[in-house]
């Protein structure tokens, strides 16, 4: 006995979605949720990491400020500067003079005094001087005859001021080759000397002022005329200016 056919071929349908397979089967249908996120070592949330990625956000904040401070503070300077235009002071020798000056093989004794004329340029700045110190050298040598410390002193604007410079000197030791060029500079009746002058200055205008910057002054040639006999003399020649650097 043949068996009964329903005459249509049994197929497999692909492509529905598994939804609205389960509705038509008859099943009821739920919303499809994602399964939480896996992480894996070193890829979750780190409180560790995020406490650094602050700091460092904090820390580029700050450092963004002073540098926008810094810059607006020193662009303010600037422009007082410009207005105020600082000068340096004016230095000269306008007197000096020496005695007793005497030589031995290597060393030397004198008595210098030398009247440094100071005067400040400016018409819109006071100057303040601190912790002066002055040195006699021989011209033609870099070591120092003698050294003596000056008195603090002050200039207002447009001030002229002379500051008394005194060394003494007692068999201090020159080396042999200085000393026989001083000794025969003598015999020909003019020593030929330097003045050195250090200081900390500061410009002040009101209630503006600069910090404390190194003066540095050279006096170069100051001829002295000296007698070969008793080692006495004084300032030959017109003073000149002295060379002042910042």
């Amino acid at each position: 006995m043949a068996s009964a056919s329903t005459g249509a071929p049994d197929k497999t349908v692909t492509g529905y979605p598994a939804q609205s397979s389960q509705i038509a089967a008859g099943y009821p249908a739920y919303a499809y949720v994602a399964p939480p996120p896996s992480y894996g070592p070193g890829l979750g949330p780190n409180p560790a990491q995020d406490y650094y990625r602050r700091r460092n956000t904090f820390l580029c904040r700050v450092i963004t400020f002073g540098t926008v401070a810094f810059a607006i503070i020193g662009f303010i300077f600037f422009v007082v500067w410009l207005v105020l235009k600082p000068r340096l002071p004016e230095f000269r020798v306008d007197s000096a003079s020496v005695s007793e000056l005497n030589l031995t093989q290597s060393a030397i004794s004198a008595e210098w005094n030398f009247t440094l004329f100071v005067r400040n340029p400016n018409t819109k700045l006071s100057l303040y001087y601190d912790r002066l110190e002055a040195s006699v050298l021989y011209h033609g040598s870099r070591d120092s005859l003698g050294t003596t410390p000056l008195q603090p002193f002050s200039q207002t604007k447009r001030n002229q001021t002379r500051v008394p410079v005194r060394f003494d000197v007692v068999s201090e030791y020159v080396g042999e080759d200085v000393a026989a060029r001083i000794s025969g500079e003598k015999s020909t009746g003019s020593v030929g000397f330097r003045v050195q002058v250090f200081a900390l200055v500061k410009f002040r205008s009101g209630f503006w002022w600069t910090r404390e910057r190194l003066l540095r002054v050279f006096c170069d040639r100051v001829q002295i005329g000296v007698d070969p006999k008793n080692g006495t003399g004084s300032l030959m020649g017109q003073p000149g200016a002295c060379e002042v650097d910042l």
